[in-house]
C-alpha cells in the first residue's frame, strides 16, 4: 500500500513541477503563488516521508545502494527545482536547472522501475 502511495505522490509531484516550469517559461506569476508553493512543498514532504517509511519500516531493503541512489535522486530533484523556480533567476539558467531537475526525477524513477518492475 505504501509503495502505491509513494508512486502516486511521485507522479503528482512531477506534474506540479512540470506545471510550475511551464508557468516559469510563460512568465505566469502563478509560479510563485502560495498554492503552487504549498502543493509543491507538500508533495515533496509526503514523497520523502513515504520513501523513509518504505526504507525503515515496511521493507527489508534498509540502507543499501538502491536506497542511496533514490535518496540522492530525490535530493537533486528538489534542490534543482527550488533553485530553478526561484523568482529573479535568469531565464536561460532557470530553464537548464529545471530540465536538469526533470532529468534527476526521470533517472530516479527509471532506476526504481528497473529494480522492481512488477511493482511500478
Amino acid at each position: 500500500m505504501i509503495l502505491k502511495v509513494h508512486v502516486i505522490i511521485a507522479l503528482l509531484s512531477v506534474a506540479v513541477y512540470v506545471i510550475r516550469g511551464f508557468w516559469m517559461l510563460t512568465n505566469n506569476p502563478a509560479v510563485a503563488g502560495k498554492s503552487a508553493l504549498v502543493s509543491s512543498s507538500l508533495s515533496m514532504l509526503i514523497l520523502l516521508g513515504t520513501g523513509l517509511w518504505m526504507t525503515f519500516v515496511s521493507t527489508t531493503h534498509g540502507i543499501d545502494s538502491f536506497t542511496i541512489t533514490k535518496a540522492l535522486g530525490l535530493v537533486a530533484y528538489v534542490i534543482l527545482g527550488v533553485v530553478a523556480l526561484k523568482p529573479g533567476l535568469g531565464k536561460p539558467v532557470a530553464i537548464v536547472l529545471w530540465l536538469a531537475g526533470l532529468g534527476a526525477f526521470a533517472y530516479t524513477f527509471l532506476f526504481a522501475k528497473q529494480m522492481i518492475p512488477a511493482l511500478l
